[in-house]
């Protein structure tokens, strides 16, 4: 294309050739999914426990055994930072800091489904409670039934 009075090209075209690897690439880095789990990228694989401000003394007393057989991940957060995690990756604490916005607690059960199953004040939180809640659950049940059947 040029300009009609000169007949020269126009320079915003040539701009905007040298340009489209640098959209593409943009284009690109836009797409890609970020590498940070969100809460809802464990639906279906983990339950977790999430707690904010409150102590970890009571979860010494599970085995990583014992959060394995539950599919239990734990997320600690101590004023809005994550401190603890027996999970390995990088997670959206932004995503996670929205359970204390969203519900009144300090604490929270997340089902394999994705579902609050309960939360709580600090002085209420039990790990023994929270334990026995989840070994409660019709698919907890199904688990324990699945790996009964295999020792057999």
């Amino acid at each position: 294309m040029t300009n009609g009075k000169s007949g020269k090209p126009i320079e915003i075209l040539r701009v905007e050739k040298d340009m489209k690897p640098i959209f593409i690439l943009i284009f690109i880095l836009i797409s890609m999914p970020s590498s940070k789990k969100q809460l809802s990228d464990f639906k279906w694989e983990n339950r977790l426990i999430v707690t904010f401000d409150i102590p970890l003394e009571g979860f010494d007393s599970l085995t990583t055994s014992d959060f394995k057989d539950r599919k239990l991940l734990l997320f600690a957060f101590k004023s809005e930072n994550l401190k603890y995690s027996n999970f390995e990756g990088d997670i959206d604490q932004i995503d996670f800091l929205k359970l204390s916005k969203k519900y009144p607690g300090f604490y929270f059960l997340i089902g394999l489904d994705g579902g609050v199953k309960s939360y709580g004040k600090k002085e209420d939180f039990s790990i023994s409670e929270l334990i026995k809640q989840i070994d409660s659950m019709p698919m907890r049940q199904s688990e324990i039934g699945k790996k009964d059947n295999r020792n057999f």
